[in-house]
């Protein structure tokens, strides 16, 4: 993944020595990319739905990078109470690539990394050590304090300006500003539990009190508001999807025990008996789903899963071909596809099918996965040449740019076809080019 520059708590952990979990998931990211897509467009900004990332993380928060990457973690999602909170966030981080925070911010950065290379360093240590972004904040603080001071006094100025943008983004759409103050709510009980300080010097954003009592305020002049029922019915089901694969089992059936008969908790079940590898009680499940909504292409999405992940591989790909023929716009559903295919015994035919599939969806959203499938599919046709090239494009996307030049290399020393030479010809001057750069770390 490449590193976005957000915060200097982001920097920090930014470091090798530390790694966020990036998880995709069809359903979810179409959620998040019709909710987000009306706030963008209000802010007068490009949207990409390929710039929309679900980080796996329990706490209460999200965040933007440079090239309006949006990046809101699964915690903020699952403790949610509606869409209009979720609204809020989004409008709040919208907030920052208006004010042109992220730009700012680098300067800004710059300018501490100058003075305290060795701190920040230390600070990932300890950040690597106890698992929380605070203690990495607290080294620093201890070695830098004037600087950081400095520092969060400037986020603390650019925190407001992205509140006051966010009531204004709503306010325009007519949506209310009480999703974002309850959740500021849910933060501040959050801090309470954690034991995390609220006093302003140690914090890189206005205390939260303050911030709340900001919403209150603005809410006394609220007129009426507009809400989406559908879009909550379905943050109630990506909710379910996600508690089933991310908690223990037995907190599964605590939340949505077996007595509960909704939709939401046969979508519980059918991923907890699939994560015991219980596939017969899995599919009464799923099959329960699909008898109410037959045309739902997520439901045949966790069909194709659950089979594939009990080596019910062709009856895996019927599955996952359905869902792709009802959106046939999800490259993640087109890489899934393509990887039940290639763990069959597939023929010519079907691997010569899957390249542009995969083409397709890797111009769409330049993901590694694309690459390890194209390669795969190109071994198997005998084209070894052209797989080594494309397992270089892997490795170059992943950071890991020795292995990428190796394989690259190999690869050019082959007969290539033509665009496929070019575009290794492309990936050697990146990697030069690359190369040829002084990094700080």
């Amino acid at each position: 993944m490449k590193k976005l520059l957000l915060t200097l708590l982001f920097i920090i952990i930014s470091i090798p020595s530390y790694a966020i979990t990036i998880i995709s998931d069809e359903e979810t990211e179409s959620w998040l990319s019709d909710v987000l897509t009306p706030i963008y467009k209000e802010a007068n900004l490009p949207f990409d739905s390929n710039n929309i990332h679900i980080v796996k993380d329990d706490s209460l928060n999200a965040f933007v990078g440079d090239s309006n990457h949006m990046f809101i973690h699964t915690g903020t999602l699952l403790k949610a109470d509606n869409t209009n909170q979720i609204e809020g966030v989004l409008a709040h981080e919208t907030g920052h690539i208006i004010g042109g925070h992220i730009l700012r911010l680098k300067i800004k950065i710059e300018e501490l990394q100058k003075a305290s290379l060795a701190s920040l360093i230390a600070a990932a240590g300890a950040a690597a050590v106890s698992g929380r972004g605070d203690a990495a904040i607290a080294v620093v603080l201890g070695t830098q304090s004037s600087a950081i001071n400095s520092m969060s006094s400037y986020q603390i100025t650019e925190e407001r300006a992205a509140d006051e943008t966010a009531v204004d983004l709503l306010k325009k759409q007519n949506k209310s500003i009480k999703g974002l103050k309850n959740f500021m709510t849910k933060i501040k009980a959050s801090n309470r539990l954690e034991g995390i300080s609220e006093n302003p010097y140690f914090r890189t954003h206005p205390i939260t009190t303050e911030r709340i009592a900001f919403f209150e305020d603005k809410l006394k002049t609220e007129t009426s508001t507009t809400t989406s029922a559908k879009l909550d019915e379905n943050l109630k089901r990506i909710k379910a999807k996600l508690y089933a694969y991310l908690y223990p089992l037995p907190s599964v059936l605590k939340k949505y025990p077996l007595s509960d008969k909704s939709i939401y908790a046969n979508i519980a079940h059918a991923i907890y008996y699939m994560r015991q590898k219980n596939l017969n009680t899995s599919l009464k499940y799923i099959n329960i789903l699909l008898s109410k909504e037959p045309q739902n292409p997520y439901f045949w999405e966790l069909k194709a899963q659950t089979l594939f992940e009990n080596t019910k591989i062709k009856e895996s790909i019927s599955a996952y071909k359905k869902a792709l023929d009802l959106k046939p716009s999800s490259d993640i559903f087109k890489l899934n596809y393509a990887q039940a295919i290639l763990a069959s015994t597939p023929q010519r035919k079907e691997l010569l099918s899957l390249i542009p599939l995969l083409e397709h969806a890797n111009r769409n959203k330049n993901s590694p996965e694309a690459y390890i499938l194209l390669g795969q599919t190109y071994a198997n046709l005998g084209e070894y040449a052209i797989a080594d090239y494309f397992s270089a494009e892997y490795n170059h996307l992943i950071g890991n740019n020795t292995l990428a030049q190796k394989q690259l290399n190999k690869a050019l020393k082959q007969q290539l076809k033509e665009n496929i030479k070019l575009r290794a010809q492309d990936l050697q001057q990146k990697l030069k080019k690359q190369s040829s750069k002084k990094t700080l770390f």
